[in-house]
């Protein structure tokens, strides 16, 4: 699932927040040795993680993040903004168009460590940017980012307009590109059947929408078999076979395939009624359990 982290619910996420922060010290500071980054406690943050930044979150089963990308309304300060001399056009300032940056990934689900790139995390993280804008009625998202990342989500099917020639940075570090996405319904078609993710990803917890009994969630169906074996197996034998095989799993040398595949069997049993979270037979998907526990909101200045 994709977690749509906002102010509103951020305080759930604080575990998840600080890991995503420090993933991108790592890989943009200290990997990248980008100039101008600020970073405390190796954190890195800069003025657009406000707050109207919106955090896409791809979380294995153990709840830590695989993949992440910050989204930010143009309307307000944007990191395309803050260099718009790469971009030959003038920017937009509209309710409908967002913009995307920090896409970060965890080493194991990166191109480099894994040939398989995207690996199903970020085949699904796609889906569920995708779906977050439909959801705000986004039609397009605008970035300043590596011109082969502009690339590769291009080869997936998003329509993709460059705003600027490519050009160096920081003396030949790497080549960077604004560019502008186009949003909407035949993108996710195209999208799911280029990545073969069919299913929705994208789940929120809004409390503007939440009736008091947990967020809301759209309804998955699961075949007539499924939901009989899980009935005849139980669910708490379910829940330990899962947490078994999820312990098993996650110390072999592809852990990224043992993530994958704990996921699918999560989202199989959830799909025939057993939230592996909650109690079973529940109708409702339920937030890992890290994140139910109310924490501080985390700080993202």
């Amino acid at each position: 699932m994709i977690h749509a982290v906002t102010l509103a619910n951020q305080h759930l996420y604080a575990r998840q927040l600080d890991q995503m922060f420090r993933m991108r010290h790592a890989f943009y500071i200290e990997g990248q040795g980008w100039a101008g980054l600020t970073s405390q406690d190796g954190k890195e943050t800069d003025e657009f993680d406000d707050e109207h930044a919106v955090y896409l979150m791809s979380l294995d089963p153990f709840g830590d993040v695989a993949a992440s990308v910050r989204l930010n309304p143009t309307q307000g300060p944007t990191l395309l903004k803050k260099f718009a001399d790469w971009s030959d056009e003038a920017l937009p300032e509209l309710d409908s168009v967002w913009d995307i940056s920090r896409w970060i990934a965890a080493p194991q689900h990166r191109r480099a460590s894994n040939p398989r790139w995207p690996s199903n995390h970020q085949r699904e993280l796609m889906i569920g940017i995708l779906e977050f804008c439909l959801s705000r009625g986004l039609t397009h998202l605008t970035m300043l980012a590596e011109k082969r990342l502009a690339e590769r989500i291009a080869a997936y099917g998003w329509p993709l307009r460059y705003l600027g020639a490519p050009r160096e940075y920081e003396g030949g570090k790497g080549i960077a590109v604004a560019a502008e996405i186009e949003l909407g319904q035949h993108v996710l078609a195209l999208t799911q059947a280029k990545t073969g993710v069919a299913r929705g990803m994208l789940f929120e917890i809004d409390q503007a929408r939440t009736d008091g009994n947990g967020p809301t969630a759209r309804p998955v169906l699961a075949s007539a078999q499924l939901r009989d074996l899980v009935a005849e197996i139980g669910f708490e034998p379910l829940r330990r076979f899962v947490r078994a095989l999820a312990s098993d799993l996650g110390g072999t040398e592809d852990r990224p395939r043992a993530i994958e595949l704990v996921s699918a069997i999560n989202r199989l049993i959830e799909a025939a009624g057993a939230s592996l979270e909650g109690e079973a037979g529940g109708q409702k998907v339920a937030a890992p359990q890290e994140l139910q526990q109310r924490t501080r909101p985390a700080a993202a200045s």
